[in-house]
């Protein structure tokens, strides 16, 4: 699929890693397309910058028995202003910080790649 240059592109986030828990360890989203990156980080004091916009959205689903409890579903998503990035396959790289006594600093990375929409003029 083809994304239009200038879209502000709003997609799921879900890292997962040994011993990573996204409601509580950092982590941040970077966005590639060509020579150019962009990158969001879940604290958001990291940075001014507002390229790449990380948050959570909770909801609550009905019970799916009468009498029951509902259900609270948490969702990360990020979106990603491509004004900014040159033509191009855009790909997404999640960077996790998992709190890990064995690591070197205390702290070990866990990184994904995936790809998304190719981006293209309007």
């Amino acid at each position: 699929m083809a994304r239009y240059k200038g879209d502000e592109i709003k997609f799921a986030i879900n890292i997962e890693a040994p011993g990573f828990d996204m409601e509580t360890d950092d982590f941040d989203i970077e966005v590639k397309s060509g020579n150019k990156s962009l990158k969001g980080y879940k604290d958001a004091t990291k940075t001014e910058d507002t390229s790449v916009v990380i948050f959570k959205e909770t909801t609550t689903v009905p019970p799916e028995e009468e009498g029951g409890d509902p259900t609270t579903v948490s969702t990360w998503y990020a979106i990603v202003n491509t004004a900014e990035l040159p033509l191009g396959q855009m790909r997404v790289i999640a960077t996790a910080y998992i709190v890990d006594a064995n690591a070197d600093d205390g702290v070990r990375k866990s990184i994904a790649v995936a790809q998304l929409d190719r981006l293209v003029e309007p």
